[in-house]
């Protein structure tokens, strides 16, 4: 996973649900300019993505949602 997604997920993660829904109203407005969500390349996961499946169906913890009030920063 590239250095830029990594922060992105580390931000999205401490973000409160108001500026969760304020990027996603930004990236969905991006991706509706281009052609909607059909123009988006799939790509094949990378070593990163697949270790989270895996560990999302073989690991019940991955399973439970904290709260965002319960997240350290």
């Amino acid at each position: 996973m590239s250095d830029i997604k990594e922060r992105l997920i580390g931000a999205i993660t401490v973000m409160d649900e108001d500026g969760a829904r304020r990027l996603w109203e930004i990236v969905e407005g991006l991706y509706s300019k281009a052609g909607g969500w059909d123009s988006v390349p799939e790509e094949d996961p990378d070593e990163t993505d697949l270790e989270m499946i895996r560990d999302a169906l073989s690991d019940p913890d991955c399973r439970e949602f904290v709260p965002a009030e319960e997240i350290e920063t």
